[in-house]
């Protein structure tokens, strides 16, 4: 039976760059979550429930009252000055020194993302990735039709010696897009000797990086590393944002970048929308000015480091023993590598009936690959949650692998 799309009479109008869009699987997965019947560790929820209401509540009636009118109007392009100086703050605690001016607030890091593939990439370009990486990078790349080059993970980050041995044969990408700290999917942090590589890679072959950083400030165990904008602001572009330390509802990003490029990027944003909004910003700024961003960081990494412990706990218990996964310093996911016979896609629908929900590994593949893998989210759910969820998910996976067995070990999955 043919789907409602096959009949849609607008298809002649559509650019060919629309066929590349394709919907987010963590988009479609967020409907799902929101059943009380299910245990979702699909989505990248932080913990909001640990802000106060009652300073919210004072911080948008002091905005509202003494600062309405500039609240409610457009503001500039490249964002508040004001918010940008109070960014600084958040970017000095990771260890970076920055300057206001160099700053372009976005709605959110996934509009930098975008603004950054429009600004960089023409159809065909190689840009270099990570396998896994985001997939909300991928959704933003894909329309640009870039050549995907993936780069391995394991669990001291991209394998910077592979991208070497590319680049000396002569691959020439138009930038490296990576999250360092606590990479989402896998959960693993570049280590000191693979930035330092990096940027001595980036000097040599004048690579310009894109490091995405939404989760460094959420380290609940080990030493912090110094970002790779700090080592080379002339090769690094960094992306900041508020919603995984604050709110997601806030939607208040930042790019990080020499001049020339953060003037281009803001000409591409006053054509996406103008400006950012006004009044979020200034309910942002009021929030860091008053150190509630502090707070807010006290109270849930302690949190996110037992909801953490308990998944890594269960994992150990209800998950069968020829199953791997990743030991997050911080962040907000784990990484689970099952069987390389199961396939994770088409055992979602049938976790799903058992009331658990997670996603995929081929989400965060550009090729398709990582069929055998998924991501869970230990930051929302509350813990007995967390120990039931992994409890069920461990008997659809053992159910899967008994059905294989029953095939014979050695036959193929159709």
């Amino acid at each position: 039976m043919e789907s409602e799309i096959d009949f849609d009479p607008y298809k002649g109008h559509y650019s060919s760059s629309s066929s590349l869009l394709r919907s987010s699987e963590i988009r479609d997965l967020m409907s799902i979550a929101g059943r009380p019947d299910i245990i979702s560790f699909a989505g990248g929820l932080p913990f909001i429930e640990a802000l106060s209401a009652e300073e919210i509540s004072e911080i948008a009636t002091d905005v509202l009252t003494n600062s309405h009118t500039e609240a409610l109007q457009y503001c500039e392009t490249e964002g508040r000055y004001s918010l940008k100086t109070r960014l600084l703050e958040i970017m000095a605690a990771e260890g970076i020194n920055a300057e206001p001016e160099h700053i372009l607030i976005t709605t959110g890091s996934q509009q930098a993302l975008d603004l950054v593939a429009r600004l960089f990439i023409n159809p065909g370009d190689p840009i270099v990735i990570e396998g896994p990486t985001y997939v909300g990078a991928l959704s933003a790349f894909r329309p640009a039709a870039p050549t995907f080059v993936t780069i391995p993970l394991d669990e001291m980050g991209m394998r910077v010696e592979i991208l070497e041995r590319k680049l000396e044969e002569g691959l020439s990408p138009k930038f490296v897009y990576l999250v360092p700290n606590f990479n989402n999917p896998a959960g693993v942090t570049m280590s000191e000797k693979r930035r330092e590589q990096l940027i001595e890679l980036s000097r040599k072959y004048n690579l310009l990086t894109i490091e995405d950083n939404p989760y460094g400030l959420l380290r609940f165990e080990g030493k912090p590393l110094r970002p790779l904008v700090a080592r080379d602001p002339q090769k690094v572009i960094y992306l900041g944002t508020l919603s995984k330390i604050i709110s997601p509802g806030l939607r208040i990003g930042w790019v990080y970048g020499p001049l020339t490029i953060i003037e281009r990027l803001t000409i591409l944003k006053q054509s996406a929308d103008l400006c950012s909004s006004s009044l979020n910003q200034f309910l942002a700024e009021n929030f860091i000015a008053r150190g509630l961003w502090k707070n807010n960081l006290e109270k849930i990494r302690p949190m996110y480091k037992s909801r953490r412990d308990s998944m890594l706990k269960a994992l150990e218990r209800y998950f069968p023993k020829d199953s791997n996964w990743t030991h997050p310093e911080g962040g907000l996911f784990i990484w689970v590598t099952l069987p390389e016979y199961l396939d994770t896609t088409k055992m979602l629908p049938l976790a799903i009936d058992s009331g658990v929900a997670f996603v995929p590994g081929v989400a965060f593949y550009p090729d398709a690959s990582g069929k055998n893998k998924m991501r869970l989210n230990f930051s929302y759910p509350p813990e007995e949650q967390i120990i039931e969820g992994i409890k069920r998910l461990g008997k659809v996976i053992r159910k899967e692998i008994e059905l294989y067995r029953s095939l014979g070990i050695n036959r193929e999955l159709s």
